[in-house]
């Protein structure tokens, strides 16, 4: 999904008071979900291919373009399962991640 409707936070300056964070696995790798790392985050897959495995076992997959947002979702992990690596790019407010203030 390219073109100029397609949501990207790569390359674009940030409002006051959020940040992004980038995210990136390899083909094959996972990493399990924290609520306290995501908890208000607009996620988008800026390349890739993402698979997400919910605490029921069932999985739903996203490709490029995908927006997501993670509140409220029973998510165990989140997987890399296209040939390239994944790329997530995550735009949330400051105070409500881990994160850290100005990480980009």
């Amino acid at each position: 999904m390219d073109g100029p409707d397609r949501v990207s936070f790569l390359g674009r300056p940030c409002p006051r008071g959020f940040h992004v964070q980038l995210v990136i696995l390899e083909p094959g790798d996972s990493v399990g979900y924290q609520f306290s790392d995501w908890p208000d985050a607009l996620v988008v897959v800026e390349r890739g291919e993402l698979d997400v495995e919910c605490r029921s076992g069932e999985h739903a997959r996203f490709g490029e373009g995908a927006v997501l947002a993670f509140t409220a979702l029973p998510v165990r992990r989140l997987h890399s399962v296209g040939a390239v690596a994944l790329v997530l790019s995550a735009l949330a407010r400051e105070q409500a991640t881990g994160w850290g203030a100005g990480r980009r």
